[in-house]
């Protein structure tokens, strides 16, 4: 393309991520002026969704200490991935069963940062509002799981999601039943509740199970598995885990019987930043990725001057972009809360995780296993989000998934990278164990897994600023931040509401009190 060099903007958008795209969506019909850079080579930022040699050579590229490396075109924030490693199980030897095999590389669409949509998300319905949900094929979330026991007993124990799995449940006696119902019609609607809870809501959530609903600790797992919380049982407060439990009841059944939450086909998160993109440059704006922005010049009353990575430099009126694609100082005293997180390709396809949603329901894509801490004392619980090949994550009869614990400590220790790394590759075990005695949907022994085998593993840290700002100055406005997406693991309507914040100081004039919804664009469709 030409040279960007001494062209002058509206608006300058920088990063490719989740917020920055949607952003980008909500200015596609506004009529300015937009350059939209991203200093990958890939759509997506924190979210991006990598082939199999492109997760390769992203791992090359984040092998390091984050607050060390300078070697992004943003240098002065600290990247939020470090400490990645590879490993590769798979010999790729002729005569082996092409199932224990790794596919062709475009095969995979390896999620750096997987999330869950819940189907009563404000992203939903912007998707819908905005229409460009046509363009987006979700697949369901169905069941939650718990995995326990030894390797030599392990078991994998369906999670009930709502109060027809607790009826049908005939592993649950008629009190528990009862003591079960009795919560879950509380938190049905516990705003209205307030006065009730008030005196307990900052008592752990097990105490308050046991306390406030005679709910014994066998019953306690289940409940924290539903709030996808990565503290420990005893860090979350009622007052935290009620409204994650109510996400999740009242999400059932809108898209499907049987199941809450969904996520995108073809890469998560990333597909929808990549169809948010498409949605401005239809509207008329310039897109470059293996660009980012350097330096800006913030001279009092005249538009902002960037220097583009490659020396070009251009003008603009505003710049918006994610904390992680702007050029701007982080102290040395933020805190940043930190995952482990694990990517694991598996040789088969995990029938026993993707039962069907209900009785004629659809075989569900994704699924939620918990895996929860069995040392002394007690350590953080073990998410893995299961994809089966139908997400578009993988081949045929392959399986990914995307496990990830809490860092509790944040002084970089090796040691501790290692125990964690450990444990995530200890609770995959378990979870591939316990599928070879988990009937399926007909009943039958689960023959399909007894080769399971993971051919090719990711290990790295994800972390981001715990305490965030989506304002860089309160008088001036010419440039405005997009936090970065939580690492919980369903996706936040933090994420939406942090953009239409930044888009009602970005926009002036008509477009104000028309966030996300658009008319349909005549002709185009689902091709816009």
């Amino acid at each position: 393309m030409e040279s960007l060099h001494g062209s002058d903007w509206d608006l300058v958008i920088a990063g490719t991520g989740l917020a920055p795209s949607l952003f980008a969506l909500a200015v596609s019909r506004s009529g300015l002026r937009i350059l939209h850079v991203d200093h990958h080579e890939y759509y997506g930022g924190d979210e991006a969704a990598l082939s199999l040699s492109e997760a390769e050579a992203w791992a090359a590229a984040h092998s390091g200490d984050s607050k060390e490396d300078t070697s992004t075109s943003t240098a002065f924030a600290p990247r939020c991935f470090s400490h990645a490693t590879v490993t590769r199980i798979d010999d790729g030897g002729e005569g082996a069963n092409l199932p224990r095999r790794l596919g062709p590389q475009r095969a995979y669409s390896l999620a750096l940062a997987p999330q869950i949509i819940y189907s009563r998300s404000n992203l939903v319905s912007a998707l819908v509002s905005s229409h460009t949900h046509s363009q987006l094929e979700f697949q369901a979330v169905g069941s939650w799981f718990l995995a326990s026991g030894s390797s030599s007993s392990p078991n994998l124990s369906r999670v009930p999601g709502g109060r027809e799995d607790v009826f049908q449940d005939a592993t649950l006696d008629l009190h528990a039943k009862r003591s079960l119902m009795k919560f879950l019609r509380f938190v049905g609607n516990y705003e209205e509740k307030e006065n009730e809870w008030r005196e307990w809501k900052d008592l752990p959530l097990p105490t308050a199970l046991e306390q406030k609903f005679g709910l014994p600790p066998a019953f306690h797992g289940p409940l924290i598995a539903l709030t996808l919380s990565a503290s420990l049982p005893n860090d979350i407060t009622a007052a935290e885990a009620l409204p994650r439990v109510a996400r999740h009841l009242r999400s059932i059944g809108i898209f499907g019987a049987g199941f809450a939450a969904v996520f995108p086909k073809f890469g998560g998160l990333a597909e929808v930043a990549q169809i948010a993109c498409r949605a401005c440059a239809v509207g008329g704006g310039v897109y470059v990725l293996g660009k980012g922005v350097s330096s800006v010049d913030e001279t009092p009353g005249d538009d902002l001057t960037l220097q583009l990575s490659g020396g070009e430099t251009v003008t603009t009126k505003r710049l918006v972009g994610s904390l992680g694609d702007l050029p701007l100082a982080v102290t040395n005293n933020t805190a940043w809360r930190t995952l482990v997180r694990g990517i694991y390709i598996v040789s088969g396809p995990l029938s026993p995780l993707f039962p069907s949603t209900s009785e004629g329901g659809v075989t569900p894509a994704g699924a939620v296993v918990v895996v929860p801490s069995t040392s002394e004392p007690a350590g953080p619980p073990i998410h893995i989000l299961a994809h089966s090949s139908e997400s578009g994550d993988c081949p045929s009869a392959q399986c990914v998934l995307y496990a990830s614990t809490i860092l509790s400590e944040t002084t970089g220790s090796e040691d501790v990278d290692v125990d964690a790394m450990h444990r995530l590759d200890d609770a995959v075990a378990l979870v591939l164990r316990s599928t070879l005695t988990t009937p399926t949907d007909g009943g039958e022994s689960n023959a399909e897994c007894s080769q399971l085998q993971v051919l090719w593993k990711l290990h790295y840290r994800h972390a981001v600023p715990q305490r965030q700002s989506s304002e860089r100055h309160e008088g001036d406005g010419r440039i405005l931040t997009l936090p970065h997406v939580s690492l919980d693991l369903a996706l936040e309507d933090s994420v939406l509401g942090n953009v239409e914040s930044v888009w009602a100081k970005a926009i002036e004039g008509e477009e104000q009190g028309r966030f996300l919804r658009f008319e349909s664009r005549g002709g185009m469709g689902d091709d816009e």
